[in-house]
């Protein structure tokens, strides 16, 4: 299973910077994640909308202060996406209003390393290999019912 990750960051340094560590973090250990990235609002909301992403990994300066609400937003879009935060350090009191709004998890980018989101990707992966199991068995189970 395939999982569809999209960087979103406002910058060229930051989606490099995020790009190199999921390199860094699928060479650890080979993850089937395919990953892309946008860097504005209007392009994040639209791949949200389309339902073409499963994780999301945003970096708060794409958002500003307006962040928890607007992942609020995203995931009122697409209620199966799974939102990962990157923050600014002085910024961490805001990891629970992240959590409120639905994100996974609110991190400080100055903390974020390969080894950090490998587990995050895994955890992802994991998670969706069950969920879509459990789809299967549903739907087995709805069939033989008829």
């Amino acid at each position: 299973m395939s999982i569809r990750l999209l960087i979103a960051a406002p910058d060229d340094d930051s989606i490099a910077l995020y790009r190199s560590l999921v390199d860094s973090a699928l060479r650890l250990l080979p993850l089937d994640i395919v990953a892309r990235h946008v860097m504005t609002r209007p392009e994040l909301t639209q791949t949200v909308t389309e339902r073409e992403a499963d994780v999301l990994l945003l970096d708060w300066l794409l958002a500003g202060a307006d962040t928890p609400e607007y992942v609020r937003e995203l995931i009122t879009l697409n209620p199966c996406l799974r939102t990962i935060v990157t923050m600014p350090l002085h910024l961490r009191q805001y990891r629970t209003c992240l959590w409120q709004a639905g994100a996974c998890v609110g991190l400080p980018k100055e903390h974020l390393d390969q080894e950090w989101l490998l587990s995050m990707l895994c955890l992802v992966t994991r998670a969706a290999a069950r969920e879509e199991r459990a789809r299967r068995e549903l739907v087995e189970r709805q069939g033989g019912q008829t």
